[in-house]
């Protein structure tokens, strides 16, 4: 093979090996549709992951769990059952009213997600879009519902976060326990980058500063499917 043959081969290969090396997104799903059930939305060619409860596709009633997973994995159950009988005690998951913290750590008091484990380097650009359904915890109509959303970056090697952002949705107004679909997309300054071995975590909590009432969140089923969408 000739010099001119082998430097062009050569640089193919790097070529290649740069494209495979080069990709931000471990085990996610590659939208390709603008729709999916429920009335929530993504845009096509955008990554996903989909947030579900313990055990998933859910089958029944649970306590209320933490530190929940994320994957490429559609939810696939019609019903939405009671994921917390030990706090809120209704359909969706509970969120009690607290003082807003990237900390807390009571259950009832948040819920939280954690993608795969990367095993390439993770990217965050522009934004990162928490697509979910949710409704204040009452009987009365005309009350003021908020949520805040943080994004961290978990390492679970040692059990560690940081967190990268928060966002808070602005307070509105919901009537009784009626599910308003809730896409909240937060703002990302910079390029903050989560290294091979960790997780993105979204964590969601009902703040005190902007809420009068309790929340509650639906997710995990072909009716009220809910997801995190990466760029």
């Amino acid at each position: 093979m000739d010099r001119a043959r082998r430097q062009a081969v050569l640089l193919l290969a790097l070529s290649l090996a740069c494209l495979l090396a080069s990709g931000p997104h471990t085990s996610l799903a590659r939208s390709t549709s603008t729709n999916v059930n429920g009335g929530n939305s993504f845009t096509a060619g955008y990554w996903i992951y989909y947030l579900h409860n313990n055990p998933t596709p859910p089958t029944g009633n649970t306590t209320a769990r933490v530190n929940l997973t994320a994957t490429a994995t559609a939810s696939t159950t019609a019903t939405l059952y009671n994921y917390d009988t030990d706090c809120a005690n209704q359909a969706g998951r509970g969120l009690t009213l607290t003082v807003p913290s990237a900390g807390e750590a009571r259950p009832c008091y948040y819920v939280n997600w954690r993608t795969p484990v990367l095993a390439a380097p993770l990217t965050l650009r522009t934004s990162v879009t928490v697509d979910i359904w949710s409704a204040t915890d009452t009987n009365a109509n005309n009350r003021t519902g908020a949520l805040i959303v943080y994004l961290r970056d978990y390492n679970p090697a040692l059990g560690t976060w940081t967190e990268i952002t928060n966002w808070t949705l602005p307070a509105r107004q919901y009537s009784k326990r009626t599910w308003i679909h809730t896409p909240m997309t937060i703002p990302i300054t910079g390029t903050p980058a989560l290294n091979p071995g960790h997780q993105l975590e979204i964590k969601i909590e009902a703040p005190t500063t902007d809420s009068t009432e309790n929340m509650l969140l639906a997710y995990d089923t072909t009716v009220y499917p809910a997801f995190v969408q990466l760029r």
